[in-house]
């Protein structure tokens, strides 16, 4: 398998980044839904409370360098060509999809991070290192980026849903292979 992109489907890095991404995706929204509803005194799955917003702060912190590295790494390997079977609506779509998708990999961690910091609630590296606060408590900057965290949590569930919808849709009705283009060990 290619490193880099090919120009008919994704390079390994690509995938890697990709996949990694979206399953710390899937991770921080259990997290999320998981912490809010563990009352503070309980535990599931051996973690309490605490632990999942440790770990759900600590991912955002991973996803944004992810994405850093994912956003370098776009601009600097060609893409494969478009899929031959897009349509020009959908390649239209899908492209300003990428931009809005591109947009929440930023937005969220860095509200995220801004929210913790500003409430005073902080980052726990991992539940093991806590990071400096250069923000200082800024109840009135904590509830903006609080209620821009949780509108852009909602939007990134959209253009996800598009984007996965757009794939499915050609590689299972359509049946043109079009996944194998990302899929992880699948030839184009």
């Amino acid at each position: 398998m290619l490193i880099k992109n090919a120009t008919t489907h994704y390079g390994t890095v690509t995938r890697f980044l990709h996949w990694t991404i979206f399953i710390l995706f899937i991770w921080q929204y259990l997290s999320a839904a998981i912490m809010t509803h563990v009352g503070r005194d309980n535990t599931l799955l051996g973690l309490t409370q605490g632990d999942y917003y440790d770990w759900h702060k600590s991912i955002g912190m991973i996803l944004l360098i992810l994405a850093i590295i994912r956003l370098v790494w776009r601009k600097t390997t060609p893409l494969p060509d478009w899929a031959p079977t897009l349509s020009l609506s959908e390649q239209a779509i899908s492209h300003r999809n990428e931009l809005w998708l591109y947009w929440c990999m930023f937005l969220l961690p860095i509200s995220g991070y801004v929210f913790v910091m500003a409430g005073g609630f902080g980052v726990k590296l991992f539940g093991l290192y806590p990071l400096p606060n250069p923000i200082g408590k800024t109840p009135w900057l904590a509830t903006a980026t609080l209620a821009i965290h949780i509108i852009a949590s909602y939007a990134a569930v959209v253009f996800i849903a598009w984007h996965a919808g757009l794939g499915l849709k050609h590689h299972l009705y359509d049946r043109d292979g079009f996944l194998n283009r990302m899929l992880p060990f699948r030839k184009p």
